[in-house]
């Protein structure tokens, strides 16, 4: 594959063009999510605006996990949880306390995509809002996994979704992954479905779910993708592979 060219990434998509393929973080194809099946996602948001810019995940009652690209101006943002419709008035709205993101992040390669945001007030557990588990194990390749967003559900025009959207998707090997795309893979899950199928605009930061035991895990986290939906992996966040950074940025 030839070099990597006109590299960028912006704070509602992140876009790495590559031979004239776009690398978007968008979810297409996936079906519409029961309230309360995904209690532990939540929704960035500009306060100007009250629009949706990435997902996040709850880990505890003050701590979420997204993408290092996702990270705003902390007065400038807020978190959204609760809520399966991004138009629900119920759901509970936090600002920001702190916003770290790895010290390695590599805007130009999405490498160490990750961050933790601790809010200034903790969050209201109840029957639609819960934290998730992090990974015990890493996931192995063909395992069937699923992810959910509040991203675009088509492209290339297309909207945010109002509905959360969800859909199965199963890993394949780094070697695969990068025989497929020509794009290095470190500290990523690569997961493919079909084409028509995948993640989309504004869908960084949000999950990718391992259940074990009708437990759910979070095992990635939505970083990029190679056009959207058109056949090609997902680049996902490993969280096991910055478990120990993770936890020593919630303490």
């Amino acid at each position: 594959m030839a070099a990597i060219i006109n590299v960028f990434i912006a704070f509602f998509a992140t876009v790495i063009t590559i031979q004239g393929a776009s690398i978007n973080n968008r979810i297409v194809g996936g079906q519409p999510a029961a309230p309360g099946q995904f209690k532990y996602i939540a929704s960035l948001r500009q306060i100007s605006t009250d629009r949706h810019f990435c997902g996040a995940v709850i880990i505890s009652p003050k701590h979420l996990i997204t993408c290092a690209q996702c990270r705003h101006p902390i007065e400038q943002i807020e978190v959204l949880v609760g809520v399966t419709k991004q138009d629900d008035p119920n759901g509970q709205r936090h600002l920001i306390e702190s916003f770290p993101i790895h010290e390695n992040f590599n805007s130009a390669t999405g490498m160490n995509d990750i961050a933790v945001i601790t809010i200034k007030t903790e969050i209201t557990f109840n029957d639609v809002t819960q934290p998730i588990q992090l990974p015990k194990h890493r996931v192995v390749d063909k395992e069937r996994l699923s992810a959910a967003g509040w991203g675009h559900t088509s492209y290339p025009d297309g909207a945010s979704a109002n509905d959360l959207q969800w859909m199965q998707m199963n890993v394949v090997s780094p070697e695969e992954c990068h025989e497929l795309t020509g794009y290095p893979v470190g500290g990523q899950i690569c997961t493919l479905e079909s084409k028509g199928h995948g993640m989309c605009r504004a869908d960084s930061g949000s999950p990718l779910i391992h259940t074990i035991d009708g437990v759910d895990e979070v095992v990635g986290l939505g970083s990029s993708v190679f056009l959207c939906a058109q056949g090609k992996p997902d680049f996902f966040t490993d969280v096991y592979f910055f478990k120990y950074w993770i936890l020593n940025h919630s303490d």
